[in-house]
């Protein structure tokens, strides 16, 4: 049947309408970030997904965690790193993504010094054949109490072992050299023993030996520092510290005025054994797990500590993320510095790097 040169004319219009739609693409710039500290990842992949399986990438995030892509409004992206859990978001002009903790490396079993270490850093597969970082630098990241000439031997098993009818996803196994540690507890000095390092690390590590080895009542936090890398000062001629509070020395966040930080609608997560805290001008300190205050709220802004540091900052002010329609903010600032877990300032070579 032939159309009229009516019907023809609305036919054509139809579909020229229908190809516009299906084909109008969206420019799409974004940020993507660590969910529980904000910072930004970099060589993240941007995927496109399709229905039939066969994902396209469209671009990767640069050093300060942005990208961009053209793509069909609506498009699904897939965002990949091996690092973190994957996450899908439907394509907008402006998107920020908050990727969690979780990559496809497990973290295996630590043994430090014959005895099992809370340890958790997964990155430690990036070593050979994975990569071609040191396997000693690696080690030392994992537990920055600890530098390449305090290990005598490191040993990394990469296979499924079963200790105990318990699956373990590999072994690392780190042998120390002894060496001199300045004992501090509620900040007097308690003199210097000689010691494996590596028996003080892992999250609980320093506080199970101030705790079981030194027998110093109500710890509640220890903390290993390497004086040669961290500090600002020299201790003499120890090159590590053992920082110990008590329950003694700090008020407790209940009994202070101060108020837990919040964040992703509730209370601030406890991350490396600390949560922020916040005065009545909103000023950000750091509280252990048991709720002892060990910093006093005095930072415009901080991040949660990881791996033994925080990021902080004196000033500065917020932003709202654009596209974000008020839901995320990010803090500004141009004097970003370090600081241990007790707020001591850490006299890092290049404090804007981690």
């Amino acid at each position: 049947m032939k159309l009229t040169k009516t019907k023809y004319i609305i036919v054509s219009i139809l579909l020229t309408m229908c190809i516009s739609i299906y084909a109008r693409n969206i420019n799409v710039n974004g940020r993507v970030v660590g969910k529980y500290d904000g910072e930004p990842l970099v060589s993240v992949i941007v995927k496109a997904i399709f229905t039939n399986g066969k994902d396209s990438i469209v671009d990767w995030t640069d050093a300060d965690g942005k990208f961009t892509a053209s793509v069909p409004e609506n498009q699904l992206l897939r965002f990949q790193d091996v690092w973190w859990k994957d996450t899908i978001a439907i394509a907008k002009e402006n998107l920020i993504i908050e990727m969690e903790d979780g990559g496809v490396w497990k973290n295996p079993l630590w043994v430090v010094d014959d005895s099992i270490a809370d340890v958790d850093y997964p990155g430690i597969w990036y070593q050979s054949p994975y990569g071609d970082v040191a396997l000693e630098t690696l080690i030392c990241e994992a537990m920055p109490a600890l530098q390449e000439h305090d290990i005598e031997k490191v040993e990394l098993i990469d296979s499924t072992l079963c200790i105990n009818n318990i699956l373990i996803n590999g072994l690392c196994r780190v042998r120390t050299k002894p060496t001199s540690i300045h004992v501090i507890v509620d900040g007097e000095n308690r003199g210097i023993i000689e010691e494996y390092p590596g028996r003080l690390v892992g999250k609980t590590g320093a506080i199970k030996y101030a705790s079981n080895t030194l027998l110093i009542d109500s710890v509640i936090d220890a903390v290993a520092i390497d004086s040669e890398k961290f500090l600002l000062t020299s201790c003499g001629k120890t090159k590590k510290m053992l920082v110990v509070t008590t329950a003694e020395h700090y008020p407790l966040v209940a009994k202070s005025g101060f108020k837990p930080y919040q964040y992703d609608n509730g209370d601030d997560y406890v991350s490396d054994g600390r949560y922020r805290i916040v005065d009545k001008e909103g000023k950000i300190g750091y509280a252990t797990k048991n709720g002892a205050v060990v910093i006093f709220p005095r930072f415009a802004f901080g991040f949660p500590f990881k791996n033994g540091r925080a990021k902080v900052t004196d000033s500065g002010h917020l932003e709202e993320v654009k596209g974000s329609d008020g839901e995320y903010h990010h803090w500004v600032s141009n004097s970003w510095y370090w600081i241990d877990k007790l707020g001591n300032r850490l006299g890092m070579e290049n404090e804007t790097d981690r």
